[in-house]
């Protein structure tokens, strides 16, 4: 080939380059960048969504590109816009949450009464020197590890733009001083209005490795008192208040049995409760029952006297208290261990665990009558049983 042939081919290329800003030759990407691409995605600093999409990798021209770009359209999980979306990184895509979410989010509600629902974005991804001068070092744009913020829209529609706001009313540049701030916290690099003629209408923020370590935040940042801030009051510990214990409360009583309510005037002399005696009066002894005959035994020999206690009072009633039958005097000759029914009848129930009394003769059975009920019943309704 004619080297007149060879300079009419490269000749379109190496316009290109100077155009663009970009370096060719042999010059390549730093290793550290791909390396900080690799661990921002190892620990899930971006994770792809329908806001975040991964796209194929960029190489070139020159060092320009990145191996995992991203085009992002929305941050905080979609509840902030990017207009236009930006191609980006994954570690300035990950600082970038962080400032939104911690910085950017609490300033607004601040100093604006109202969360940020929208950025604009100025430049993302671009293939270009530094303040676009082919001639300057290469930008951190060229690998997708900056952004230009111009403008940040409120909930309700107002859009604080860095260009008239900066110098502007006292909320909207006491915002975007608070933005600044949290950046140089963030970023290695931060320039906003002030640094130099190129960034008087946006906040430039980018991870470049600068020698020893060192960050450049420019101008420096001086943020606002907050407004409306509520002082500091320091709370007087809790007085010590002693109160008397309270009093145990009585066993609850167990409400009486409807049957023992209902029959209470006419139980059996030996089911009723005993009568409480004076503690100075004595009750004189029961005489001691002689034992029963042998079944074989043909005259029966009359049992001891039974001395009924008296049965206590029916509880009180709206209802008159039916009346008491007269007692009866027990029949004589009756064998031992016999009761009195409430009739007056003999009945063979005898105590408990007594063999001698436990036959029963339902012919000297005989039920009560029935008597009126001591406690107030509701009345009949007609068709109801």
């Amino acid at each position: 080939m004619a080297r007149g042939s060879y300079w009419l081919l490269i000749a379109p290329l190496l316009l290109a380059g100077l155009l663009s800003g970009c370096r060719f030759g042999f010059e390549t990407r730093d290793p550290w960048r791909a390396e900080e691409e690799e661990k921002c995605l190892s620990a899930k600093g971006v994770v792809p969504s329908p806001f975040v999409e991964p796209l194929p990798a960029i190489d070139g021209p020159g060092m320009c590109g990145m191996e995992h770009p991203f085009r992002v359209s929305a941050l905080a999980q979609g509840n902030v816009v990017v207009e236009p979306a930006a191609k980006l990184a994954c570690p300035v895509i990950y600082e970038t949450e962080r400032w939104m979410q911690e910085v950017v989010q609490p300033a607004a509600m601040a100093w604006l009464g109202e969360p940020i629902v929208a950025i604009s974005q100025m430049s993302s991804y671009s293939c270009r020197g530094m303040n676009g001068n082919p001639n300057a070092k290469i930008s951190e744009h060229a690998f997708g590890n900056a952004l230009d913020v111009g403008a940040f829209r409120t909930a309700d529609g107002r859009w604080i733009t860095v260009k008239t706001g900066w110098k502007g009313p006292p909320n909207d540049r006491g915002f975007l001083l608070q933005v600044q701030a949290g950046a140089c916290e963030r970023f290695t690099t931060v320039l906003a209005p002030g640094s130099n003629v190129f960034h008087y209408d946006h906040i430039h923020v980018d991870l470049m490795r600068h020698e020893k370590g060192r960050t450049i935040c420019k101008p420096a940042p001086r943020p606002m008192p907050a407004p409306f801030a509520p002082p500091m009051v320091e709370k007087a510990p809790p007085m010590a208040v002693s109160l008397p214990e309270p009093a145990p409360e009585p066993p609850p009583q167990a409400p009486p049995s409807f049957l023992s309510t209902l029959f209470a005037p006419r139980l059996a002399p030996a089911q009723a409760q005993p009568a409480q005696v004076p503690p100075t009066q004595a009750q004189p002894p029961l005489p001691e029952a002689e034992p029963p005959p042998p079944p074989s035994a043909a005259v029966p020999r009359p049992a001891a006297p039974i001395i009924a206690s008296p049965a206590p009072p029916p509880p009180p009633s709206s209802r008159a208290p039916a009346p008491t039958p007269a007692a009866h005097q027990p029949p004589q000759g009756l064998p031992p261990g016999w009761q009195v029914g409430p009739q007056g009848v003999p009945m063979s129930y005898g105590p408990a665990g007594n063999i001698e009394t436990g036959s029963v003769k339902r012919k000297y059975y005989s039920a009560p009558m029935p008597q009126p009920s001591t406690i107030p019943l509701p009345s009949a309704k007609p068709g109801e049983d």
